[in-house]
């Protein structure tokens, strides 16, 4: 990536969670540096500095010119990408789905990071959900991470070390969980950096945030998947549909999951019709998966096939070689 700003550095980063991102200042890029990169990230900015060379440098495919939407409007900007050789330009963080697309078809192992948004106050629904797809993950021969940033009536600690759940003789995964403290919650930024350090370390990140805190949504830009854990029981419509509306600004991957007693029911109805264009999919789960039930949601944990049903949504949109995140 050439750029001399961090903020844009930092940007860009969380979308190569599986590629090694090498940045240089335009000033310092050399011709072996050009050439070998698998892919080039031109920050616009530099880009009359890169053509300015005194040896210009020679046209790639690789090449995405990134460009700011303020940018957009400058008159240069195509002749910019067009000196360059840039096969694609991007408008970040707008276009962040098709950076991603362009990362994972020079990634040797795509990375996925799944945030779990839970509208209801206390979160438990959304605790249980995070622990349901840590444990089928886990059944699935996965190697995940997961980090438990926010507060919740339920511990999840103690939900995945007490569930006993026999992942089956093919798939013997992991899983590697950070927890938030309580006492002094990190801010966005920290939690940003330790997404990012986990992604860098495992196929699959779950991420469990509280959709009602003010850094929740600057925190969305470059995620694969959201899940929106609602209880039928529990959860109102005009709330659920405010976090569905809000993660759809963000990412396309919107899953609405609904547990309890009537799954297809008014809720359901009630937040597709409040999503807009392009309704989010959505899935339903048995009696007794939404906290409350069954004693905080322990049939979800202790049943594998409601797990296979959560684990089957991550399965869907999984990035791979060369497809569309």
């Amino acid at each position: 990536m050439i750029t001399d700003l961090t903020a844009v550095h930092n940007e860009i980063a969380c979308h190569a969670r599986s590629v090694r991102l090498v940045t240089r200042e335009p000033h310092q890029l050399t011709r072996h540096d050009w050439d070998s990169a698998a892919l080039v990230l031109v920050d616009a900015q530099t880009a009359p500095i890169l053509r300015a060379r005194p040896e210009p440098l020679p046209h790639r495919d690789a090449v995405t010119l990134l460009v700011d939407p303020e940018d957009q409007a400058e008159s240069d900007m195509y002749r910019h990408a067009l000196d360059l050789g840039a096969s694609h330009l991007v408008t970040v963080p707008d276009g962040a789905s098709a950076l991603r697309t362009q990362i994972s078809m020079v990634a040797e192992s795509p990375r996925m990071v799944v945030a779990i948004l839970d509208p209801a106050p206390t979160g438990e629904t959304g605790t249980i959900t995070t622990a349901c797809l840590a444990l089928a993950g886990a059944a699935a021969g996965e190697h995940l991470s997961l980090l438990d940033a926010r507060r919740s009536g339920v511990d999840l600690h103690e939900a995945l070390t007490s569930t006993r759940f026999d992942p089956p003789a093919t798939g013997r995964g992991s899983v590697h969980a950070l927890f938030a403290p309580d006492e002094r919650p990190p801010s966005g930024e920290a939690i940003r950096q330790m997404m990012t350090d986990l992604a860098n370390q495992h196929a699959v990140t779950l991420v469990h945030l509280d959709p009602h805190q003010p850094h929740t949504r600057a925190l969305l830009d470059g995620l694969d998947l959201v899940i929106v854990p609602v209880s039928s029981r529990t959860a109102t419509g005009p709330t659920a549909r405010d976090v569905v509306s809000a993660a759809r600004r963000h990412t396309p991957h919107v899953q609405v999951h609904i547990t309890g007693t009537d799954p297809h029911g008014d809720v359901a109805e009630a937040i597709a019709a409040g999503a807009g264009a392009g309704y989010p999919s959505m899935s339903a789960s048995a009696r007794g998966a939404a906290s409350g039930e069954s004693g905080h949601g322990s049939a979800a944990l202790a049943g594998g096939s409601h797990h296979r049903r959560l684990w089957e949504v991550i399965a869907r949109h999984r990035p791979g070689i060369g497809r569309t995140t």
